[in-house]
């Protein structure tokens, strides 16, 4: 999977891993640039990054992390549009305290099954810009984030490899903002356990595979599961593929 094309991240001075979802195989071409970006938190956003996304043309952020998350560290927006739709991890939300998934493939499976509603009101809220680009994000943008992109790029037909490929190489991108949240951890006396941190392939791998046999496709899922609209999920797969409309 080395080969594979993945997209780099922004340089921005207090985000390291918001990432354009363009560039991607479909059947039909590559997925547009400049539609949607995924990201870890924007709490430590400078001034010169609120620059650089609003020339970036980001107009919206759709927050997905906890209550508890998004008082804690409060987003920098500047004057993008800001949404929240709470999706919980069992880890970040809840500050690494309590038992926590037993896998990363378990809170991907928990989230598909469980977390329909907030999805598709996430959905909603990225089908509604038809111009310029949503962001979406939650503390590492790795795991309700990874869902959702997930979701999007099998929409727009991206094959699993890139897909995988996408979701795993988070893990290299916050290598260093890992480290130090596990460090920060253990001197408050909280283990974080070194697969929460991590972004393996086979957990994408076990997701999807699991997500084909229990939902068919992307679009049966967001419909009958999400109660996305059609024209929503049509709204989205454009985007993905056209960029403007």
């Amino acid at each position: 999977m080395n080969d594979i094309r993945v997209s780099e991240p922004l340089q921005l001075d207090g985000a390291k891993n918001v990432r354009d979802l363009g560039g991607y195989p479909t059947k039909s071409g590559m997925t547009a640039n400049g539609a949607f970006l995924r990201a870890d938190g924007l709490q430590n956003l400078s001034d010169n990054d609120l620059e650089k996304l609003a020339e970036y043309g980001v107009c919206r952020v759709i927050d997905l992390r906890s209550e508890r998350e998004k008082e804690y560290m409060p987003d920098r927006v500047g004057n993008m549009a800001y949404f929240h739709v709470g999706m919980l991890d069992q880890m970040n939300s809840k500050g690494f305290k309590g038992q926590g998934p037993e896998s990363m493939y378990a809170l991907y499976q928990s989230l598909l099954d469980y977390s329909a509603e907030q999805i598709g009101t996430v959905m909603h809220l990225l089908a509604e810009v038809k111009e310029g680009a949503a962001l979406f994000h939650c503390t590492a943008g790795k795991d309700r984030t990874g869902i959702i992109t997930m979701l999007l790029l099998e929409l727009a037909g991206v094959p699993k490899e890139s897909i995988i490929a996408d979701y795993s190489v988070t893990e290299t991108y916050m290598k260093d903002v890992f480290a130090r949240q596990k460090e920060q951890a253990a001197a408050n006396g909280i283990e974080i356990k070194d697969y929460m941190l991590q972004s393996k392939p086979e957990d994408m791998d076990r997701t999807i595979e699991y997500f084909h046999q229990k939902y068919s496709d992307a679009e049966t899922y967001l419909v009958d599961f999400c109660r996305c609209s059609r024209e929503d999920v049509e709204s989205i797969r454009h985007r993905l593929l056209n960029g403007k409309q």
